[in-house]
């Protein structure tokens, strides 16, 4: 597993270290699961073959430093009982906080990722994430924690919107005059992200040129979510926003209105916070 160090200078308190993952996609079955789904499993481990592993690393390096730990999303490929369990163990194993990913409400009913899944599987969104919260035993929507005079946010992004109440919460949590960390699995558009800057958040419309029209539904954001992202943009409290979602490692840190690290598959961040 690939390991990355960074340091943010936001006011703390007093200077912390905290660890960060992103996109682990477990993609485990069992007996509780069909020959089909079974199936349909193990075609995903082979895009995700380094996810088991993942999750011991993670498990040992958290033991090993001692750090708090912060994952926004995908740990889930897709919803299974054996995959709940798995990242369950490691919630309670690392103290874990989570913002949810879009796979996170994935129950692929057809054993395949399929455009066609995508509105049902929108109009079930809040259902299923309640299912993962259960399952995990944390909250994926909105959580938050101080740490050395930092608060670390995790909010939901998962559909490319926010939504009036988890926004409502970030003010809240805003209004304590604290720097924040704001972890969310999907990215704010940059251009500074590359080519991947089609699967951020708020991204214009010249991204969806050429998409299959499900990609046009899925990434357009309504009309709030484009004054979050503004808001975000321009709060002199949020110091970083933490993804993932790309798959890949960027950082975008004195480059642009908001600073951003995005933590791609197979990869631990080490954030020393000062």
């Amino acid at each position: 597993m690939n390991i990355l160090k960074n340091t943010l200078s936001v006011g703390a308190e007093t200077p912390f270290v905290f660890l960060h993952v992103s996109d682990i996609h477990l993609s485990e079955s069992d007996e509780n699961d069909s020959p089909e789904r079974r199936a349909f499993a193990a075609d995903r481990k082979r895009d995700f073959a380094f996810a088991p592993a993942a999750v011991e690393f993670i498990r040992n390096y958290v033991k090993k430093t001692g750090s708090p730990i912060v994952n926004t999303g995908d740990m889930l490929d897709f919803i299974t009982p054996e995959n709940i369990r798995i990242a369950r163990g490691l919630v309670e194993d690392t103290d874990m906080m989570m913002a949810a990913g879009n796979h996170e409400y994935w129950h692929c009913p057809n054993n395949r990722f399929s455009y066609d899944d995508v509105p049902e599987t929108y109009a079930g969104k809040n259902r299923s994430l309640a299912e993962v919260e259960r399952g995990l035993g944390i909250d994926i929507r909105f959580s938050c924690r101080e740490i050395g005079g930092v608060n670390l946010v995790c909010m939901d992004d998962s559909d490319y919107h926010i939504d009036a109440e988890l926004f409502e919460k970030l003010k809240t949590v805003e209004a304590e005059g604290k720097p924040i960390l704001l972890f969310m699995h999907i990215p704010l558009y940059s251009a500074h992200i590359g080519r991947e800057a089609k699967f951020s958040l708020n991204a214009p419309p010249q991204y969806f040129e050429n998409c299959h029209p499900v990609d046009v539904f899925e990434r357009t954001p309504d009309e709030l979510t484009c004054q979050i992202c503004d808001y975000i943009r321009q709060s002199p409290l949020i110091k970083c926003v933490l993804s993932g979602h790309t798959h890949a490692n960027t950082e975008i840190l004195g480059l642009d209105a908001q600073d951003q690290i995005i933590t791609g598959c197979n990869t631990i961040r080490e954030i020393t916070v000062i």
